[in-house]
């Protein structure tokens, strides 16, 4: 079905509704239609009585709503009257004071403008004045130069100078002066210090003597070492790394001896200890000795052990790493001039900590910088250097603090470190090393040692002098500049060095420091 159609079949329903509702409302009693009449005109009169009183009263409402509004709008209007009173006399008073303003900044603008042609004619009379003085005194200036017979430049210069010069001359008087109080009162108060710290210290342990040698109990061994003992001698000499010479003497009365030298010292004294038991038992046990000596390092190495550990617990120390405390004890088998290294590091953290507590410095610090101080001393054998940059090494390497290392690398002036803990340090190992009997150094010894390595370095041509520092430990040199040239410094001091090492025999080591100096002078 179309839209038509539906339209259409709409159309005749309602056609068919609007019919049937006609019929009913004809077919109805005239008596209902009537009814419904009346009911229709009382409901409309109702109605109509209603709305007039509704319409009544709605415009008395809006005439009293009317009558408040208009009275509250008479209030608005008088308020705004007055605001309005009130602002125009504010404005007024306002253009009044404005007018003033004005009035006032004219005559300011006038006396300005007056001040300025005043300033103006004063600044002109002021250059005219000057330019007067400027020519007064370029005549006057000349007058006094052709009188002194000289320029303003000398005459200013000269006096420059003497001003200068006077008071150059108070200053190093008065710097003077200070220094000597100073020198003098440090001095008063370093003696005092050692001495006190020398008074409280009294070492209990007695000095070992270093063995570096073998007896050779009769001259049957000693047939037997010279026939077939090369072999035990190599081996010992391989296993411990040491030098092994026989010596004999001149004079048949003194026994000879098996010299052991270089190495470590407790490998040195492992290959004694084990020469010593080995010989003594005669030729059979010769071939044992690399379990000999085996068997005695270790207990060296036991013992070293023990003995850094003691050190450290004696000092009251903490936190020294146990390959340090092998190194401590590793020094009861080296010596310097004879003198014990571990009781040597021992001696100087004691003397360090009594000096630091003298003047107020941190004495535990200056404990363990005497202890760790040598210990490069130990390994010193196989690594170049001198032996406190070893030990500053080493004990940075196992975790000491950074000034703890600066300060043991500087006690022989390898770091320059002006500090009072490094300055503590030095003290206490120039007070263990110099105290009587501390060490063996014979004067004739130290003498010969001392002209050999300034007839080497007087040897090379350029030198024109040298001074040999530091017991002999450091020899500085100053060569000619004109005949030595500044890049050849470096080789002429290996030179040295080298040549020191073939014809001088020294402990430890020797810095040669070369150094070459210009000085041009001219005098007016």
């Amino acid at each position: 079905m179309n839209i038509t159609e539906l339209i259409g079949t709409a159309v005749v329903g309602v056609l068919i509704g609007y019919l049937t509702f006609s019929i009913i409302l004809r077919t109805l009693p005239s008596r209902l239609r009537s009814g419904n009449l009346l009911q229709k005109r009382e409901i409309m009169r109702d109605a109509k009585a209603q709305s007039e009183v509704l319409h009544s009263d709605s415009t008395e409402r809006t005439r009293l709503h009317i009558v408040q509004l208009r009275e509250e709008l008479e209030e608005t209007i008088r308020e705004r009257g007055e605001d309005l009173k009130i602002a125009e006399a504010d404005l007024a008073s306002r253009e009044a004071s404005i007018n003033s303003e004005e009035n006032r900044l004219k005559k300011t603008e006038r006396d300005l403008e007056a001040h300025k042609i005043k300033a103006g004619d004063l600044l002109k009379a002021v250059k005219e004045k000057e330019a007067e003085i400027s020519a007064t005194n370029l005549l006057l200036q000349a007058k006094l130069e052709e009188v002194s017979k000289s320029s303003a430049a000398e005459i200013r210069s000269n006096i420059c100078e003497r001003i200068i010069e006077s008071r150059r001359l108070e200053c190093q008087k008065v710097i003077r002066i200070h220094q000597d109080e100073l020198q003098t009162s440090a001095k008063r108060l370093a003696y005092r210090t050692m001495s006190r710290a020398l008074a409280r210290y009294a070492p209990e342990f007695p000095w070992p003597k270093a063995i570096n040698h073998v007896d050779i109990p009769d001259q049957a061994t000693l047939d037997l070492l010279n026939a077939g003992g090369q072999t035990f001698i190599q081996d010992m000499r391989e296993k411990g790394g040491v030098e092994i010479e026989i010596i004999i003497p001149e004079k048949s009365h003194i026994p000879p001896v098996i010299k052991l030298s270089g190495g470590a010292g407790i490998d040195r004294e492992g290959v004694r200890l084990a020469m010593t038991e080995l010989i003594t038992k005669g030729q059979g046990s010769w071939s044992g000795a690399a379990s000999a000596y085996t068997k005695h390092r270790t207990l060296l190495e036991q013992q070293a052990i023990k003995l850094g550990r003691r050190a450290v617990a004696v000092l009251g120390l903490t936190d020294i790493h146990p390959e340090v405390q092998k190194l401590v004890g590793y020094l009861n088998w080296r010596t310097s001039y004879r003198q014990n290294q571990y009781l040597h590091s021992l001696e100087v953290a004691v003397l360090a900590g009594v000096v630091a507590s003298e003047l107020e410095i941190n004495e535990m610090e200056a404990k363990r910088c005497g202890l760790l101080h040598d210990i490069g001393k130990a390994i010193d054998y196989r690594i170049e250097g001198s032996h406190a940059v070893i030990s500053a090494d080493y004990a940075d390497r196992f975790g000491e603090r950074r000034w703890i290392c600066d300060t043991v690398m500087s006690h022989h002036n390898d770091l320059v470190l002006e500090t009072p803990l490094a300055y503590v340090l030095k003290t206490a190992d120039t007070l263990s090393g110099a105290r009587p009997g501390a060490r063996v150094n014979l004067e004739e010894g130290y003498q010969i040692r001392l002209s050999a390595i300034d007839d080497v370095v007087r040897s090379f041509p350029g030198i024109l002098k040298s001074s040999i520092m530091n017991g002999g430990r450091e020899v500085h040199i100053e060569v000619n500049h004109k005949r030595i040239q500044e890049e050849d410094l470096q080789s002429l001091s290996t030179a040295i060095a080298k040549k020191i090492e073939q014809d001088v025999a020294f402990p430890g080591q020797i810095k040669v420091l070369v150094s070459r100096r210009f000085e041009a002078v001219s005098v007016a």
